[in-house]
Order: C-alpha cells, then sequence, then structure tokens
C-alpha cells in the first residue's frame, strides 16, 4: 500500500512539474512537444539567470548532503524529461560520447540519450554511497567525473527545450547542489592538502597544491562566467592534483586516514578528527586565535577552532568572554578553566572575580586546602591563600566563625522575614535553610500566625538565635503582645513554648536556643484559652439545639439537625446517669469514642473538634473517629509560664475532613495524613515555557501564516522554487520527508520523523510524544548528564532543608533569591542533540537543542528520616522552524525551505502548524535526612 502511495506521489509530482504552478503550460513545446523550433528557447538563458542569483554558501564540510538533494531532484526530473520527450543537444552528445569512449563503458548503438542519461543518475546515486569519506571527501575523481557528464546532459537538454519555468527552476538546482558540492569537496581536499605539504620540503607535493589551487579557482571563474561545463571539469581536474600529492605525500585518502588515533601536535585530538574537522593536526592552533583546538573544539557550538573570529563581530575568539564571568577565554585558557561556565570549580564565585579581586584559583574549588572553599572563605572573610589566617594554630575550617542567614517570605505574610545567628564552623549559607511549611500538622494549629517556619542545618550548633520579623497590619485580631513562640518536640510529641523577647519597636519576636527545628508563632491568649479551657463531658442538663446544629455542620452538613432532634436528645439523655459527675462511657456508634466527646467536642492542638456519634465514620473516609482522634490524654504542661492540665486529644488525622492535610489521598490511604506528602510538585521551570519565549510571547519557531512570498525571496532568492511548487503542496511535503529521511535520519528514527511531519501536517497543532524519540533523547549523553546533575542537586537540597519538598516549589516571583533554582540554572547544561551522529540518526532533525524543560517531584515521602520520590523529568522543543533556520547553510537545502514555506506562507493562511515536542522521563530518588 505504501508503495502504491509513493508511486501515486511521484506521478502527480511529475504532472505538477510538466504542467507548471498554474496548470497552463506543458514543460516544453515544439516539434514532437519539445523542440522549439518556431522560435528562440529561453530555457538555456533562464537556467543561467537562476544560477546566477544562487548564494554559495559554503560555510560547512559536509559535502555529501548537497549531492543527496541532488539525486532526489534528479529522480524527479528524470520522468519529465522522458513523458515529455524533451531532445538533446547533438554538441551535448557528441562530448558524452567522447567522455565515454574514453572509459570505454559506452557505446552509441547500446543507448540513447534518454538511457545514457538514466544510467548517469544510477551510477551517481551509487558513487555518492561509496565514494564520500566521512562526508567531507572522496576517494577517487569518480563521483566529480559523473558530475561533469550530468552536467553535460543536463545543459544539453535545456539548450534544446522551452522548459517551463519549475522545470527550469529545478534544473538550476540540481545544478547549485553540484557545483557546491564540487567546491566543498575540493575546498577540504585542499586544506588537508596545504597542511601536510607545510610539514615537507616535497617540491612535487607542493606543485601538486599549486596546480589543484589554479585549477579551483579557475573552476570557480568559469562559474562566474556562467560557463558551468569546463568548470565542473575544472573541479575535477583541482581534484586529482589534490590525490597526486597526497599520494606523493604518503596520504592516500581512505577510511583509515580519518581514523588516526595518532596526535602529532598534542592538543588531545586526534589527527583523523583533526582532519575531517578541518583543524590542522600539525599545529595545536589551527586559526591562529590563541586558543589551542581543543579547547576551542569541545565547545564548538559556541567558537570555531578554524575560525579566528567565529561571530565576526571584529573580537578574536580568544578575546571574547563567552561565559560573561570577567575573564576572556584566552585567560580561561590560562587559567585552565572551562569557557561556557561562570564558575568552573563550582565554589561559588565566578572565575573572573577569583582572579581579578579575590586573588584565588578559580580552577580549584579550595585554593589552600584548609576545608573551606574559596566561596566559604570569602563569605567567613578569611584568607583563601593562607590556612590559617589569623595565625593562632588552628585552621580555618576548625575555627568557629558568627555568622548569620536571613529569608525574606512572600509579601502579605503575617511573618514578614526570619533571621537566624550562630557560630559554625563552615558556611551556613551552604547548609542551613530557613523555609515556611503549609502542608504540615502544625499548620492547622490553633492561634497560630502565618505559616509554620522551619529550620534545618548540617552544621554543629551549640546555640542559636533566632528572630522573625512581623507585620502588624497583618495580625487581624491579634494584639502585639499576645505574640509568642513555640515548638514542636517530635521526640516528646509535644508542643512546647519559648521564652521569647518581643521589641514592638522593631516588629520583632525572638528566642534563642541550642537546636533548630519548627517554629511557629501564635497568639498567646487564644492558645492558652484553648489549652486550658474545661469541657464538663458529665452534664445532663437540656440540651442545646444550637450546639446540634453545629455538630451538623462541623460534619459535612449532611445531617439534619431537625429532623434528627429527638434522636440526639435520645443519645444526650438515655444515660441512666443522675449526675453524679461521671462521664457517660455510651458509645452509639462503636467507633471507641464516647458519644458525650463527638457531641460536646473535643478539645485538640487545633481546636474543637466534633464528629457524628451516631456514625462510625463520620467523614467516610475508611477510618473510624476513633482511630483518627486516638486516646483521650491527660497531662500537665507549663505554657507560657502557665501550669495547664490538659484533658483532650492529639489526633491523627481529623474525623471531620477525608483528607486532613489536602494532598489529594484519603487519610485511610495516606501514610501521614498530617503531611502533605506533595504529587506533581514543580521545582524547576526553564525560562522558556513549552510554546513560547522567555518574555511570554509566542515562539517565532510557532509561528505561522507570517511571511509573504516576498518576504521570503527576501530572505533567500532560492525560495522562489518552493514558491512554484506551493501550487501543489505534495511536492513541498515531498522534498521535506526525502530530505528527513535521506539525509538527517536512520532505522527507527525515520519512522519517527516521517510520523512528526504527518503530525506537522495534520494540521492540529497539538503536543506530540513518541517512544522511540522519549528512548532515543533519553540515552543521550547530555540527557543522563543533565538529569544527573539535577537529581543530585535535589537529593543534596532536601538533605539541608529537612525534607521539605514544598520549600522547593518553583515560584516565578521569586526564582530570583530561590538558591535551589538558581543552583541549577548556574550550573546545568540542558540537553542538546547536534553532533554529527545526531544529524546522521535523527535527533537533530526532530529536536536539535531541547527549548526548555520543567521539572517535577511526585510520590514524595518521609519516613524515619528516609525519604523517597520520583523526579519527572519533561523537556520539549518545537518541531517548526523559524528564519535563522534557513539562513546560511540549511538554506541550500531544498527540504528546509519547502518546511519553512508550509510553516509561514500566508497563502496557507496556517494550514500547517508546528508543535511541541515532549520527552518525558521518571527517575527515582532517595536520601536520608
Amino acid at each position: 500500500m505504501k508503495n502504491k502511495v509513493k508511486s501515486m506521489l511521484s506521478f502527480l509530482l511529475t504532472f505538477a512539474i510538466v504542467f507548471g504552478g498554474s496548470g497552463q503550460a506543458v514543460v516544453a513545446k515544439g516539434n514532437n512537444h519539445a523542440n522549439q523550433g518556431q522560435h528562440k528557447n529561453f530555457s538555456e538563458q533562464n537556467v543561467k539567470q537562476w544560477l546566477s542569483e544562487y548564494e554559495f554558501y559554503e560555510d560547512t564540510r559536509d559535502a555529501k548532503i548537497y549531492d543527496k538533494v541532488a539525486i532526489n531532484e534528479l529522480n524527479r526530473l528524470a520522468p519529465v524529461i522522458k513523458d515529455t520527450n524533451a531532445k538533446f543537444d547533438s554538441n551535448a552528445l557528441d562530448n558524452l560520447i567522447v567522455e565515454f569512449d574514453k572509459t570505454g563503458d559506452f557505446k552509441q548503438k547500446d543507448m540513447n540519450e534518454l538511457d545514457m542519461f538514466e544510467q548517469l543518475i544510477n551510477q551517481y546515486e551509487k558513487a555518492v554511497q561509496e565514494e564520500y569519506i566521512k562526508g567531507v571527501v572522496l576517494k577517487s575523481d569518480l563521483l566529480l567525473k559523473i558530475k561533469h557528464r550530468l552536467t553535460v546532459c543536463l545543459w544539453g537538454f535545456v539548450s534544446k527545450n522551452d522548459f517551463n519555468e519549475p522545470t527550469e527552476v529545478l534544473i538550476s538546482d540540481i545544478l547549485f547542489n553540484f557545483y557546491l558540492s564540487d567546491k566543498i569537496v575540493n575546498k577540504n581536499a585542499i586544506g588537508i592538502l596545504t597542511d601536510i605539504s607545510e610539514q615537507t620540503d616535497h617540491k612535487g607535493i607542493k606543485a601538486h597544491l599549486n596546480n589543484a589551487v589554479k585549477m579551483s579557482e579557475k573552476a570557480n571563474g568559469f562559474l562566474e562566467k556562467d560557463l558551468a561545463t569546463p568548470a565542473s571539469k575544472s573541479y575535477q581536474n583541482a581534484y586529482k592534483q589534490v590525490l597526486f600529492g597526497l599520494e606523493k605525500a604518503g596520504y592516500p585518502f581512505n577510511t583509515d586516514f580519518f581514523d588516526s588515533t595518532s596526535d602529532t601536535d598534542g592538543d588531545t585530538i586526534t589527527d583523523g578528527i583533526e582532519f575531517v574537522e578541518g583543524m590542522n593536526p600539525f599545529i595545536k592552533d589551527t586559526d591562529g586565535d590563541g586558543l589551542k583546538d581543543n579547547i576551542e573544539y569541545e565547545i564548538k557550538s559556541f567558537i570555531s577552532p578554524t575560525k579566528y573570529d567565529t561571530d565576526h563581530n571584529g573580537i578574536s575568539d580568544a578575546d571574547e568572554d563567552i561565559d560573561e564571568d570577567g575573564l576572556n577565554n584566552k585567560d580561561e585558557q590560562v587559567y585552565q578553566t572551562t569557557l561556557i561556565k561562570k564558575d568552573s570549580d563550582q565554589d561559588s564565585l565566578t572565575d573572573g572575580f577569583e582572579v581579578h579581586q579575590f586573588d584565588s584559583l578559580p580552577n580549584k574549588y579550595d585554593t589552600d586546602s584548609d576545608g573551606l572553599s574559596d566561596g566559604d572563605e570569602y563569605t567567613l572573610k578569611t584568607n583563601p591563600n593562607v590556612a590559617d589566617s589569623d595565625n593562632d594554630e588552628i585552621i580555618d575550617s576548625q575555627e568557629l566563625h558568627e555568622q548569620s542567614i536571613r529569608k525574606s517570605l512572600p509579601d502579605k505574610s503575617e511573618i514578614t522575614s526570619v533571621e537566624v545567628s550562630f557560630s559554625a564552623k563552615d558556611n551556613i549559607n551552604k547548609t542551613t535553610r530557613i523555609s515556611t511549611n503549609k502542608v504540615n500538622k502544625t499548620t492547622n494549629l490553633y492561634g497560630i500566625i502565618g505559616s509554620p517556619v522551619r529550620i534545618n542545618t548540617q552544621s554543629e550548633v551549640d546555640k542559636a538565635s533566632i528572630k522573625l520579623t512581623y507585620d502588624e497590619t497583618q495580625l487581624g485580631d491579634t494584639l502585639e503582645n499576645d505574640l509568642g513562640i513555640i515548638w514542636y518536640n517530635e521526640d516528646e510529641e509535644m508542643f512546647e513554648s519559648l521564652n521569647a523577647v518581643l521589641d514592638t519597636s522593631k516588629n520583632t519576636i525572638s528566642v534563642e536556643t541550642n537546636q533548630l527545628s519548627e517554629y511557629m508563632v501564635v497568639d498567646k491568649t487564644k492558645w492558652l484559652e484553648l489549652w486550658s479551657r474545661e469541657i464538663d463531658y458529665s452534664r445532663t442538663q437540656g440540651v442545646n439545639e444550637m450546639l446540634l446544629r453545629n455538630i451538623a455542620t462541623r460534619t459535612g452538613g449532611k445531617y439534619d439537625p431537625a429532623a434528627s432532634i429527638d434522636k440526639w436528645k435520645d443519645i444526650v439523655f438515655s444515660s441512666d446517669d443522675s449526675g453524679d459527675g461521671e462521664i457517660d462511657p455510651k458509645d452509639s456508634d462503636g467507633d471507641g469514642l464516647y458519644d458525650t466527646y463527638e457531641i460536646v467536642g473535643m478539645k485538640t492542638p487545633y481546636g474543637i473538634i466534633y464528629s457524628n456519634p451516631n456514625m462510625k465514620d463520620s467523614d467516610g473516609d475508611g477510618l473510624t473517629d476513633g482511630q483518627e482522634m486516638g486516646p483521650f490524654k491527660t497531662f500537665t504542661v507549663d505554657i507560657f509560664g502557665v501550669t495547664i492540665h490538659f484533658e483532650g486529644f492529639f489526633p491523627t488525622s481529623f474525623p471531620d475532613r477525608k483528607d486532613s492535610d489536602g494532598d489529594g489521598k484519603f487519610d485511610n490511604e495516606d501514610s501521614r495524613p498530617l503531611y502533605s506528602d506533595l504529587s506533581d510538585l514543580v521545582i524547576y521551570q526553564s525560562d522558556r515555557p513549552e510554546g513560547y519565549d522567555e518574555n511570554g510571547n509566542v515562539a517565532n519557531d510557532m509561528k505561522t501564516n507570517d511571511y509573504t512570498g516576498d518576504e521570503m525571496t527576501d530572505i533567500n532568492w532560492m525560495f522562489r522554487f518552493q514558491l512554484l511548487e506551493s501550487y501543489f503542496p505534495g511536492i513541498l511535503f515531498d522534498e521535506f520527508e526525502t530530505m528527513s529521511t535521506s539525509i538527517f535520519s536512520t532505522g527507527d528514527m525515520e519512522d519517527v520523523v516521517l510520523d512528526m511531519i504527518d503530525h506537522f501536517e495534520e494540521g492540529t497543532g497539538t503536543a506530540y510524544r513518541n517512544q522511540t524519540l522519549t528512548k532515543k533523547a533519553s540515552e543521550h549523553e547530555t540527557t543522563k548528564a543533565y538529569v544527573e546533575f539535577v537529581k543530585n542537586a535535589l537529593v543534596d537540597e532536601l538533605k539541608k532543608n529537612g525534607g521539605n519538598l514544598a520549600a522547593l516549589q518553583f515560584d516565578k516571583s521569586t526564582k530570583d533569591t530561590n538558591k535551589f533554582y538558581q543552583y541549577i540554572q548556574d550550573n546545568a547544561s540542558y540537553p542538546v542533540f547536534h553532533n554529527n551522529s545526531d544529524i546522521i540518526d535523527g535527533l537533530t532533525i526532530t529536536v536539535n537543542d531541547t527549548w526548555g524543560n520543567t521539572v517535577s517531584v511526585k510520590d514524595f515521602s518521609v519516613e524515619n528520616n528516609h525519604f523517597k520520590g520520583v523526579m519527572h523529568v519533561r523537556l520539549y522543543d518545537h518541531f517548526g522552524l523559524d528564519q535563522p533556520d534557513v539562513e546560511k547553510v540549511y538554506v541550500n537545502l531544498a527540504g528546509f525551505r519547502a518546511w519553512f514555506v508550509l510553516q509561514h506562507y500566508d497563502e496557507y493562511d496556517g494550514k500547517y502548524k508546528p508543535f511541541v515536542s515532549l520527552m518525558e522521563m521518571n527517575i527515582p530518588f532517595e536520601g536520608e535526612l
């Protein structure tokens, strides 16, 4: 079925070319439908005109891709030549016969000019597969010889036929790809011979080099004069001279030549790779910009080892500062730092700051090896070059340093900031975290002001001072003088008050403590009123109808107090108790709680809780009310200087709420029902969201219907061909698909890119997922490096903040002060897929550079100081083009031009839509607190 579809498409493509963009003219006119006869034909003149307008952009070493394009176009042209009975120039035929007679592989009686043309196409296709080495040079001049013959054929056809415009442009594009690939392989080969000749005094080698250069320049001159046939022959002759010179030098072009593992110049790059990439394997700095080849090659997407000034801005690559860290690239080389990371040794100081201001080593985490990083020494004001800064015979890392850290809390919070101070041997800015917690058991405490504040540290602490600043305008009905601080003693499972110092003039409340934990600012009056409240469970006088209505409301509003009044009275007064002060033990629903507890209300640190005495499970969460409330407790405790006899409950969950902590899990399924174990919490979001740029505008490569034909030809004249084809979108899709599968993908990834093109053609614009694509991307070295980096950063941060995942929640408004976010932003490298193997295997055409990513955490839990969860990484990119994608190198490829036209041409009215490609993966993580 697929072959039938392809055959039909081939027929339609031929039809489209034969009848042109508007369908009104055949491909050739005149005698026998091909020979003009009556007036001068213009195809030769027009093809020359088209070629004169092509831009020969040669900033690539890959010549093979242009030959592949030419093959595809020749296979489209051949049926047109056959079906229209196009004629052939007799002089061109004579020239071809002479060419073939030299090699003996053509006999005039055996075939006509069309047969000869088709045989040459077959030879061409075979030679492209067999002759290329690494896509940059050729084993012999065979391919160039075949292209010369094809050039003669093409000019033989255009000189005797009056083709329509689409056919003329198609032929022009074929010839253009011939010439471009010829120029590139000659430039590559001459460059290699030049490097080799500089290492020898052999005059014969230099003579061949000079001849090759002259012949190549001669070919360029022929092209400028529209003399295509001698140009192609000169390129062939130039290449033959290179091969002669290499043979004399003892360097035959073969696979072994480019697979050489020798490193002649000692720059850590093998000679084979240097030859392939255009570097000189005999000197360490090919382009003479002051940077060694290996330095530039490692980051070749930023700067080139073969260009003195890669971005042509008038500043040499050595004098640029790619990472903007205050240290230019040449100095980064001197100090052996990374050119694309501001902080090469990750000591929290930029490379330039270390060199120019702090006098520490930018490539060593701890310059003086005293146990403190250079960043720590800067924070602690010690000398990074002296292990014992104050000469007291105690190295800096063993000294106690008085320090403090401060965290501002969100606007309109009751508590506006928290500051903690203590002496430690290490840098508490790295070891200590202040966070608020809105999802644990202390959040709902009765009388609490603001959110609980958790302070965790990995430093040793003898005594710490904690100062909380409050906003008096946010206190509501709480008086400043009623503010106090409590903390939850997990060992004793008890809330304890602290002796706090209140300063109303500065709006601060402070405490000193010998351990860091979770602290709550509370209204002391409300707290004491609740804890000291006495509830009389033994009373038997009357029943308060308002109380019954309250019970109904607190238990979910499901019960009608009016209809049930007698039933509730029966519960309250059914005891034989005669008011002797004893509590009625009746438990009507068998839930483990006395009816009187459930009706009168149960005192807890969270307030008074009511449940339904006639329902074993008041909230329907699968747990009995007694299981949720726990046992009735009595104890005496001192709180804020007041001795209180507490009688009540410390519930493990709430009997009037199915999901006590609001984390989406019913209490019976939640191992920690008062601690919200967050799920799908976003902890990192790159600056560019899906489909948009960092400013919130639709990304340029996601736009459609935004270019006129004239605007496209302003980008590059070659768009004219695809605009002519735009009457038949199937032709453009064929160019797009053929390029993608024949040049930029292999194996299963061919199916992926075709599937993506189909999704683009459907025009829904919906997000795209593909298991093969995800697997390929997730196994890539840059993806694995990024995922591992983020996972390690996450685990490390959770260890520092006591497992408080909520503190890592991404918030765009506070990301600049979010240490976790900034650490990833400054030090992680996003996955990119554009090395040589990616280009061939299909990751470049399908993704290339990832647009951004989102990292979230799901299934997170903490138990017995062990935390675990799943980190969900969502990589995304746009399957679409913007203008830079079709400038320079890729504009030479018809498939890319076709893609751009399909997406952006206003005549299509946005019919074909780009989309977001998603690659998602789950990575388990765990750690110990």
